[in-house]
């Protein structure tokens, strides 16, 4: 008997008109974390433990969140709270650090909510190949609203 694989979502059913948020700024990085994550919060897919672990990893692991120039994705593991697969997007006006560092100022917070070790494998290789091109990063961080962003998003998921 043939074995099903798991469903892996793509990029786009994860980052939604729902799961994106536009502000000017936050308080802290520690703010800028729990705004980004509110979305999945709010729609139950995390809970407030997961919030806390993944501002507990930087705290012990330091910035390795920042991934690229402007961009973090804070994660956590998914015993520490991911009731579903989820992904959101903050997009700041104004950078928040996570270190003193000038290369630790970010605009863009992508929280990622793993349910195990390759569900959510394929919508992060999207991601991946998207932030990538510096070009795309800063056309994110030039637009003024969400379906923009979205389109981009939809470039860069298929199957």
């Amino acid at each position: 008997m043939l074995k099903k694989e798991p469903y892996k979502p793509l990029l786009n059913e994860l980052l939604t008109p729902e799961t994106i948020m536009m502000k000017t700024r936050v308080k802290n990085w520690e703010d800028g974390i729990r705004t980004a994550a509110f979305p999945l919060l709010q729609n139950r897919f995390i809970t407030e433990q997961y919030v806390q672990s993944m501002i507990e990893n930087v705290k012990k692991f330091g910035p390795y969140i920042v991934i690229v120039p402007k961009v973090a994705i804070p994660h956590a593991r998914p015993d520490n709270g991911v009731l579903q697969i989820s992904m959101s997007l903050l997009h700041l006006e104004e950078p928040v650090y996570f270190s003193e560092e000038e290369e630790h100022a970010v605009h863009l917070i992508f929280v990622l909510a793993a349910i195990d070790d390759e569900t959510h494998l394929k919508a992060l290789s999207q991601l991946s190949d998207l932030l990538m091109e510096e070009e795309n990063i800063n056309k994110i961080l030039q637009t003024k609203n969400k379906q923009e962003i979205l389109v981009l998003i939809d470039q860069y998921s298929s199957s």
